[in-house]
């Protein structure tokens, strides 16, 4: 009986053995993955696969500009022991090539490779620089996709200096000296490859004269100002001393001197001036509140000073503007601050017009062009209003930061073609050109007068800029001479 349980546990025993599968220690090896391309780099995936972990003394990525992999670049990853997939980053490559890449691994010292698959590269793209226009030494931002790390960046001949390199996308770039050459292409270079824009870098230009010519013993405030052909009229507000201005001065270019001229009515503090020769409102004391309110209108036609109808509306603060040949008064201080009164000097009449869709007065800057009005407001954003459809939008915003209660206020503009001069706020330097092309500003050079002043009245002849200013404490106007091209 024994013999017989013996005989039937050596039975068991031998069938168990014979039913157990024999495992292969094959393997396969897949490149599975293009993961990622750029400009100069590519993630790969690969995979082993096997039944059981099997070590192999490396393990990585072949990658070839060729089929053939003739001296390919050699991604080794190292020794692994486990089946599966692994990722390998290979960097280095150039910029908007094809490549071939396949997986590798070694085994008993051979090397056995997996499919093939192939990826292009990204070239290299320069889509921006901001700002367009610079100083030497200061910087400006380029944008654009897959800079590699050798990128370099010219102004003309001139190498640049990168101070910042951000993930391939962007470069902050310091100015390089000025070369006698106002505008410049900016050139990036970067894998051989040379990139450009349509536009030129623009050094900053401007060159302020400040001339002899001044007022005699007054400093205008809350004056009007005007300019027929090339003479230039300023004058009626007061003094800073709170005396009365009856009068007006004429300037021209050519005789270099301020001539004292005759006003028939009283003065025009305030008022809603166009600087065309149209103006009124306002007030006509100097005196502390209570003010008097000036209701008369004028326009000066060359010759003479000819009184025209007051608005049905009182004004004073107000913004005033020439439009299609006709005289605006918008907004103010007194009443509602988004009126509009339109004059016809065919007829003679006033007409109101559509409120604006915002309050404003001669504390913001405001010019037309094209028969649209224009003004930056408080918050230095910079609108448009079609005056006859009374749609408006924003269009930009002025580049200078503003502080509130100290340089937000006071500052002028003058219409030259397609472009219009901003700036010289109260307490600031800043002025700009603003080209209404394409809404692009351009800086200028930073203003040498003091800037505790006020502006008392900004002309232009002859491709260039005058302006009358006020300062707070010194003795006389300042009258200076801009030519916005010059250096």
């Amino acid at each position: 009986m024994k013999r017989i349980y013996f005989y039937i546990v050596l039975v068991l025993t031998l069938l168990t053995f014979s039913c157990e599968e024999e495992r292969a220690e094959g393997f396969n090896i897949l490149t599975e993955e293009i993961v990622n391309v750029s400009g100069e780099r590519v993630i790969l995936m690969g995979r082993i696969i096997a039944f059981q972990n099997i070590p192999m003394q490396d393990h990585g990525f072949y990658i070839s500009s060729n089929e053939s992999f003739n001296q390919p670049i050699i991604h080794s990853m190292g020794q692994i022991d486990r089946p599966g997939r692994f990722a390998g980053e290979i960097s280095g490559l150039d910029l908007g090539v094809t490549y071939f890449a396949k997986a590798f691994v070694v085994r008993d010292g051979e090397t056995l490779f997996g499919n093939t698959l192939t990826f292009q590269t990204l070239g290299a793209v320069f889509d921006d620089f901001q700002p367009r226009t610079q100083f030497p030494g200061e910087i400006i931002t380029i944008t654009g996709r897959n800079f590699a790390d050798d990128v370099e960046v010219f102004f003309g001949d001139q190498k640049a200096e990168i101070v910042q390199f951000e993930f391939g996308f962007r470069l902050r770039v310091r100015v390089p000296s000025f070369n006698n050459v106002v505008q410049v292409p900016i050139r990036v270079i970067t894998r051989g490859n040379e990139l450009s824009v349509d536009f030129p870098f623009n050094y900053v230009t401007g060159k302020y004269t400040l001339l002899e010519a001044n007022l005699d013993e007054f400093r205008l405030v809350d004056n009007v100002f005007f300019q027929k052909g090339n003479r230039f009229f300023v004058g009626l507000g007061m003094n800073v001393n709170r005396t009365s201005s009856n009068f007006l001065w004429e300037y021209k270019p050519t005789e270099g001197l301020w001539k004292k001229e005759i006003f028939p009515g009283s003065t025009h503090r305030r008022s809603a001036n166009s600087g065309t020769g149209y103006f009124g409102g306002g007030f006509q004391d100097t005196n502390f509140p209570p003010e008097v309110y000036n209701d008369s209108y004028w326009y000066y036609d060359g010759d003479d000073f000819v009184r025209i109808p007051n608005p049905p509306f009182e004004f004073a603060e107000s913004f005033g503007f020439m439009a299609q040949g006709q005289f605006y008064i918008a907004g103010g201080t007194l009443g509602i601050g988004s009126n509009v009164y339109r004059y016809n000097p065919e007829t003679s009449l006033w007409q109101i017009r559509p409120n604006l869709p915002f309050n404003v007065d001669s504390r913001m800057l405001h010019f037309v062009h094209n028969d649209k009005l224009y003004w930056i407001d408080m918050d230095k954003v910079l609108r448009e209003y079609d005056l006859f459809t009374a749609q408006s939008r924003v269009i930009s915003e002025y580049p200078s930061p503003f502080i509130e209660d100290f340089s937000d206020t006071g500052g002028t503009s003058i219409v030259m073609g397609d472009k219009v001069y901003i700036g010289l706020y109260n307490n600031a330097r800043e002025f700009w050109e603003l080209d209404m092309r394409d809404y692009v500003w351009t800086r200028k050079t930073i203003f040498p007068g003091i800037t505790r002043a006020r502006n008392a009245g900004i002309f232009q002849a002859e491709g260039k800029i005058y302006f009358l200013r006020t300062p707070d404490f010194e003795s006389v106007m300042e009258f200076w001479e801009f030519d916005p091209d010059n250096l």
